[in-house]
């Protein structure tokens, strides 16, 4: 026979213990088993792939920005020049680290998807189950975590040039 029982929560570790030993003093040869739903193995895993891919991607989206504000310098001193506010050069930075963190983060992931589906095809007992949640906080937080960081180091400020006349 087959018994459920259904709880509005889920036992404790003692509780479960306990049951399965008035199971046991009972006399009962049955086995008990507590569903606690899906319990993945491989969280240590895919935390540490995606934080090795936000490592990755913040450092080549700050060394990309750096490199764009170091050839826009003469373009910020223009805008500088005929009175944007100082606030331009850190929304710039933003706004193309945001840009670019986010091309980087898309492609990757749509770029690891190619190998997933490889294995899963080649091998028939594998099921496709997408971490959707990583992948979107990845997809979208180290993006914005580059523009903040892009707008948190750009100086607001250039400092002053010598005109050459």
């Amino acid at each position: 026979t087959l018994a459920l029982r259904f709880t509005d929560r889920l036992p404790s570790a003692d509780e479960e213990d306990a049951a399965q030993a008035a199971l046991v003093n009972a006399g009962i040869e049955a086995s008990m088993t507590v569903e606690r739903g899906y319990q993945s193995e491989y969280v240590i895993g895919l935390l540490a792939l995606a934080l090795g891919a936000a490592l990755i991607t913040l450092g080549a989206a700050g060394i990309a920005t750096g490199l764009a504000q170091a050839d826009a310098r003469d373009d910020h001193a223009t805008l500088a020049a005929i009175g944007a506010a100082p606030r331009v050069r850190r929304t710039l930075a933003a706004a193309q680290s945001l840009t670019i963190a986010a091309l980087g983060t898309t492609l990757g992931v749509l770029a690891g998807f190619v190998p997933a589906l490889a294995l899963i095809g080649a091998v028939d007992s594998l099921d496709l189950v997408v971490p959707w949640t990583l992948l979107a906080a990845v997809v979208t937080g180290v993006p914005l975590l580059a523009a903040a960081a892009a707008w948190l180091l750009t100086r607001s400020r250039l400092p002053l040039r010598a005109r050459i006349a």
